[in-house]
């Protein structure tokens, strides 16, 4: 049986789907769950905070496919252009996030789509710290350093999100694209190692 935090969760996303961000309210959650208000408020807190839990919920959906596409490949750019289109086609099947990101911004007050946009370093951060660890575990050594891969990964997962939250391309060619920066930065920095030796 799901939590009440869980429970909670679904009755804010189901609002949210079927109605959008505006439509949600602590006392239609509380209803929607079969909780008095004072239990969302000492779950959730307040619906900005709401907004951040229902972001990061979603983000465990797309580190499952990132984990996943990552651990799936041979090598470290088809990893990552493997793990971003399954994100980016994710973003496309999205409800939660298609809602958020053709939110006209007059019909909502901003709370989830600035998580995902303005306020996204908590997302950015988490997502980050999953990604660092299974490129090392899968395909260590890697030519950065310790600080360069921080930067080499923020810049993915900031490519990535751009590409949900403002999509302009189709997944397959976003994520080519993006994998071929990261390329880039692999050559460029193995390259240096060698004339450096």
């Amino acid at each position: 049986m799901p939590s009440t935090r869980e429970r909670l969760l679904d009755a804010a996303q189901h609002v949210v789907e079927d109605d959008g961000w505006t439509a949600v309210t602590m006392a239609r959650i509380a209803r929607l769950a079969g909780v008095s208000r004072q239990t969302v408020h000492n779950e959730l807190g307040t619906k900005h905070a709401l907004a951040q839990a229902l972001a990061l919920r979603e983000l465990d959906r797309f580190l499952a496919i990132v984990r996943d596409r990552l651990r799936a490949a041979d090598d470290v750019v088809e990893a990552v252009r493997s793990a971003c289109e399954g994100a980016l086609e994710l973003g496309e099947r999205s409800l939660l996030v298609r809602t958020i990101v053709t939110s006209v911004p007059s019909e909502q007050d901003g709370d989830l789509l600035s998580v995902l946009t303005t306020e996204s370093g908590e997302i950015v951060e988490a997502a980050s710290l999953v990604v660092r660890q299974e490129l090392l575990d899968r395909f260590a050594p890697l030519p950065f350093d310790d600080d360069e891969l921080v930067v080499a990964v923020e810049a993915v997962v900031r490519l990535v999100l751009s590409s949900i939250t403002r999509p302009s391309k189709p997944a397959a060619v976003a994520a080519q694209e993006i994998a071929w920066i990261l390329g880039l930065a692999l050559e460029g920095r193995t390259a240096t190692r060698a004339a450096a030796r």
